[in-house]
């Protein structure tokens, strides 16, 4: 007996891809926006110290307290946007994968083990 191949709903596939291609675009957007928001605390964060400079009320310790404390949010800044980015994009890859299948429990399990991969990342 001939076993007959799974057909594939074009239109399913190529709509998936067009989603997918529209998250990635977003994605760009709002990292060039927590990019620009960083550089525009960071370069509020050298003006003030600039000022204090030329007014002779900068301390060293101050200003290394001040730069590390930027340095620390923008990194979880960074970090927040790249989980959150990660966990968006194979969920929707995911979906998109799974979107022939027959059995719908497979979903969650899918995105069990998205989950777990972007945590680790």
């Amino acid at each position: 007996m001939a076993m007959r191949t799974p057909s594939i709903d074009l239109q399913k596939v190529l709509s998936g891809a067009a989603r997918l291609e529209v998250k990635l675009l977003n994605a760009g957007v709002e990292a060039l926006q927590v990019y620009i928001n960083q550089a525009s605390r960071f370069s509020s964060l050298a003006a003030e110290t600039l000022q204090a400079v030329q007014e002779d009320k900068a301390t060293l310790a101050d200003t290394a307290r001040k730069l590390s404390d930027f340095g620390r949010q923008s990194a979880h800044a960074y970090a927040d946007l790249a989980q959150r980015l990660s966990a968006s994009y194979y969920d929707e890859f995911d979906r998109l994968a799974n979107s022939g299948q027959k059995t719908p429990s497979a979903l969650p399990a899918a995105r069990a083990r998205t989950r777990r991969a972007s945590a680790k990342a």
